[in-house]
């Protein structure tokens, strides 16, 4: 009899001991996880939420920063933020929610919604939720930061992508584009006859619960929304510039929270929404680590899926893996290039696994140098691919084609440093000092050069 109770004795000291170890192993995990995030927290290049999930138990979850900064509101887990990109796979799913309510097909041409387009015709709506339409991106459009004062509707928009010439022959290539999901916003509202947040809501966020989820009108009045920034000098903020939500409706006009990022990926896990042949397409990778509005690929040996998104002063980033039934959801509220590497580095933690933090140390130059007109022109990456240098308020700012401005600092070890994309710029001179080319290091450590026009 003492011999069975001294079994059982070793036994519960042994699930103790265990019970001890993996506490003590998620502490040490949520540790490095707030060192790390703190890095860029400390340098003025994140603020935001983060939220991680194991076997549908959360293991992590702490915000940074504030969601209003000029009255220092801090961001807490109900905090909404625009969440850009991942937009797309909410679009693509009321899609399938239309085809499986007859209304239409992913193998129809546009030419049944779009009948007086030369370009419809040559477009089925798969190759826009794949981007492999050919249509170009919104940002391509001339002067499309200018449209938000126009009162430009969707519908505008996507006429504007459609009669523009395509940049290839519809299903022969991948593009991204935003502009192909401004046109399935469109088809949204025409064929229901609702708008694509009423759509939305009604099929998406209202069947899920997702209460803290919706789409974003100019000038709305949204309660617990952060406001967004943008970098600016070394390590301080502005206010986001304004860009009308309508432009960006279909392709990355959505706000929500981490919780409710964290009910979409367990509806897509469990496939409680859609039938079975929808979530087949939806999840079918059709090239070029693509679904329909969903990135799939793999990641530290696991299968996974998810998506980032950047807009004004936002950034968002979600990934599930499955195999360990993790998901990883960030949530910020300044527009800066962290968000190229953070989902992988936190993932890495979580995983054990190698990571760094890649937050900048090296300190700006006080004084711009005397001859900064050396270097405005512009730089060509590539026949539809340059980058124009500016100056602009006082500031050296490049924007690549239509795209946004970001400012480049000079450090002090004569490079530039752009915290938008969170990357390095020199500039090389000839034999004569003649500014000649541009080399631009992403993050990853990976160099491309422009050559100056």
């Amino acid at each position: 009899m003492a011999a069975i109770r001294e079994k059982k004795m070793n036994y519960i000291i042994v699930i103790l001991i265990l019970l001890v170890n993996i506490q003590t192993q998620a502490q040490a995990i949520s540790k490095r996880i707030n060192d790390y995030t703190n890095s860029y927290v400390k340098t003025g290049d994140f603020s935001g939420c983060i939220l991680i999930s194991e076997n549908d138990k959360i293991i992590f979850e702490n915000c940074y920063g504030f969601a209003n900064q000029s009255f220092t509101v801090p961001n807490e887990q109900n905090t909404k933020f625009k969440i850009g990109s991942v937009s797309k796979q909410f679009t693509a799913s009321a899609i399938l929610i239309m085809e499986q309510q007859g209304l239409l097909k992913t193998t129809d041409t546009l030419s049944k919604f779009f009948p007086n387009n030369i370009n419809a015709k040559r477009i089925i709506i798969q190759q826009l939720l794949t981007h492999t339409s050919g249509i170009p991106d919104i940002y391509n459009v001339p002067n499309f930061n200018k449209l938000s004062n126009q009162n430009k509707t969707v519908s505008e928009l996507s006429n504007l992508v459609l009669d523009a010439e395509l940049e290839f022959e519809p299903g022969t290539q991948y593009q991204y584009s935003n502009g192909g999901y401004a046109v399935l916003a469109e088809i949204i509202e025409k064929v229901s006859g609702v708008t694509y947040q009423d759509f939305l809501t009604k099929h998406i966020f209202i069947p899920l619960n997702m209460i803290s989820t919706g789409h974003n009108s100019i000038n709305e009045v949204i309660p617990n929304l952060a406001v967004g920034y943008d970098p600016l000098d070394y390590d301080r903020v502005k206010i986001t510039d304004l860009l009308d939500p309508e432009l960006l409706k279909g392709s990355g006009s959505l706000y929500s929270t981490v919780n409710d990022l964290q009910i979409w990926i367990n509806s897509i896990k469990n496939r409680s929404l859609l039938t079975t042949e929808s979530y087949d397409k939806f999840l079918t990778n059709y090239g070029n680590n693509y679904g329909f509005g969903i990135s799939l690929y793999k990641s530290f040996d696991q299968e996974v899926f998810g998506h980032d998104g950047r807009v004004n002063g936002y950034i968002a980033d979600y990934l599930y893996y499955k195999k360990s039934d993790i998901s990883i959801i960030i949530l910020g509220n300044i527009q800066t290039g962290v968000a190229d590497f953070f989902r992988r580095d936190i993932a890495a933690i979580v995983f054990q696994r190698e990571y760094k933090s890649r937050a900048k140390t090296i300190p700006p130059e006080k004084e711009l140098i005397a001859d900064k007109g050396r270097i405005l022109g512009t730089y060509s990456f590539g026949p539809n691919f340059k980058v124009y240098v500016e100056e602009l308020e006082g500031r050296v700012q490049a924007r690549a084609n239509e795209g946004g401005y970001s400012e480049l600092i000079l450090l002090k070890d004569k490079r530039f440093f752009s915290r938008t994309l969170y990357s390095y710029i020199e500039f090389i001179n000839d034999n004569e000092g003649k500014i000649i080319k541009m080399i631009w290091t992403n993050n990853d450590g990976n160099s491309f050069e422009g050559i100056k026009e």
